[in-house]
């Protein structure tokens, strides 16, 4: 078997492991609606999910793609390649200085105030931002699937 589809392989699992946890994140926050003691505990266990699962599995996920890149069929001149790249760095922007920090605002205001109209705000301001990162990751992947010409 060639290098290069090990990884392929590898870049998959990774990429289903990241997704999909990311995918479960509105299901445990709607089970926990109600009752401030579980919300605080679902929002922290989805801030370890994240630190624990999540995100290593997105950086698993890019060290494989490139190393799809450097030993198999594909070239980083690839219109497709480029724009998933483009976009995974995006993600990892927005992630870091923007969804992150809301939250963490997020966490804090359920521990503080969770039926406050700042805890709502601040609810919705973190599920806008998961959606659009989760929309954009679905654009990767259909790049990864479709492997689009684009601009060529």
């Amino acid at each position: 078997m060639e290098p290069w589809v090990v990884f392929k392989y590898l870049h998959i699992l990774a990429v289903i492991t990241a997704l999909g946890a990311n995918l479960t994140y509105q299901f445990w926050l709607s089970r926990a609606a109600g009752s401030p003691g579980e919300l605080v505990f679902v929002l922290e266990s989805i801030s370890r999910l994240d630190r624990r699962v999540a995100n290593p599995a997105y950086i698993a996920a890019a060290v494989a793609g490139v190393a799809i890149v450097v030993t198999g069929p594909y070239g980083f001149e690839s219109p497709w390649i480029v724009a998933a790249i483009v976009l995974y760095v995006l993600v990892a922007l927005i992630g870091i200085t923007v969804y992150a920090p809301a939250a963490h605002a997020q966490l804090d205001l359920a521990r503080r105030a969770p039926g406050s109209p700042a805890y709502a705000a601040a609810a919705r301001r973190t599920q806008v931002l998961g959606l659009a990162v989760t929309a954009i990751v679905l654009v990767i992947v259909w790049l990864m699937v479709v492997k689009p010409s684009l601009w060529a």
